[in-house]
């Protein structure tokens, strides 16, 4: 078989997991990687493709599919219960690459990046704003709810697959995709590209291999910064962080007095367990924080915020529920 160039084979294998997907076909490891060397021709164990690139396509394909059932909705333990399902359809992705554990390459879950979308109360007419997109999990959902998404994601082979994702929900990519390294992301982005909602996974501990192997715990809390200028007012930001990012540490109180801080209120605060990311290739425990920014003298105060540590998503909605459904 003539090897296809690599952006077009990694959509040829989405496209064949979407089919899986759509059929509830279970695919094991062994299935991906064969799958994967008919369309890049030739095997792992040649280097005609890396895991990475199997697993971003896998990923790709899901997301294709979980994009035409449409978004949440009313319904969050039955949509997120059906998104879990379909997940665990992919083979759990074992086997790492040098380029993800420098670039911190761990995709949101799907069910994660639904519970995320759900909570950001994303809907059509949103303006979304999402600053590492990697495969485009939390773009589909709020895509899926009819919003438009300005998506940025500096891994070239990533990338090219999220603009598939876009071209899918009648986006232009050469319009609302960049390729930037979003710990400047401010002043990067085109003047234009505000938000009402930002959704965002930023890296945990690393900064997109400019230091090496070095770890930098305040990585993920700076993205959040970053993206918090670009929310407009009425918005609210929904991330996803390391667990290790906590209000009681030195190397985090700069971090957590912004979000106190007006024009900003933290709504949830909740610590989910590492079950959740097992599948991605990872047991770490992360944190979801909710942020709106308010009218200007609006002070946050605290009150009515959620706290809670829970260990799967439908836990996490369940906690989150009281406060923002309704």
């Amino acid at each position: 078989m003539t090897p296809l160039p690599n952006a077009v084979a990694s959509q040829t294998l989405a496209r064949e997991v979407e089919h899986a997907i759509a059929a509830s076909r279970h695919i094991t490891a062994t299935d991906l990687f064969a799958l994967a060397a008919d369309v890049y021709g030739g095997t792992l164990a040649e280097g005609a493709f890396t895991p990475r690139d199997a697993y971003d396509a896998a990923e790709l394909g899901l997301h294709l599919h979980l994009l035409r059932l449409g978004p949440v909705g009313d319904d969050p333990a039955a949509a997120l219960a059906e998104v879990e399902r379909l997940s665990t359809l992919l083979p759990t992705q074992t086997r790492r690459t040098v380029e993800q554990n420098d670039f911190q390459q761990f995709s949101t879950p799907a069910a994660y990046a639904g519970l995320c979308a759900w909570v950001s109360g994303v809907g059509e007419g949103c303006r979304v704003l999402e600053p590492s997109a990697g495969t485009g999990a939390l773009c589909t959902f709020a895509l899926a709810s009819g919003a438009t998404i300005h998506a940025n994601e500096l891994s070239g082979r990533r990338a090219d697959l999220l603009a598939v994702l876009l071209e899918e929900a009648g986006q232009d990519p050469s319009r609302t995709l960049t390729r930037e390294n979003a710990d400047h992301l401010d002043a990067i982005l085109p003047l234009e590209a505000r938000a009402d909602v930002v959704l965002m996974n930023p890296p945990f501990s690393q900064t997109a291999g400019r230091l090496g192997t070095r770890r930098v715990p305040t990585v993920g809390t700076d993205h959040v910064l970053q993206a918090l200028r670009r929310l407009d007012t009425g918005g609210r930001l929904v991330a996803v962080l390391s667990a290790a990012v906590q209000r009681g540490k030195p190397t985090h109180q700069a971090f957590f007095q912004a979000l106190d801080a007006d024009p900003f209120r933290l709504r949830a605060d909740v610590e989910v367990g590492g079950a959740v990311y097992r599948p991605y290739g990872t047991s770490v425990r992360t944190r979801v924080l909710v942020v709106d920014r308010e009218m200007e003298g609006k002070a946050a105060d605290g009150e009515g915020r959620v706290e809670a540590a829970v260990e799967s998503v439908n836990e996490a909605a369940d906690a989150l529920a009281p406060t923002f459904v309704g």
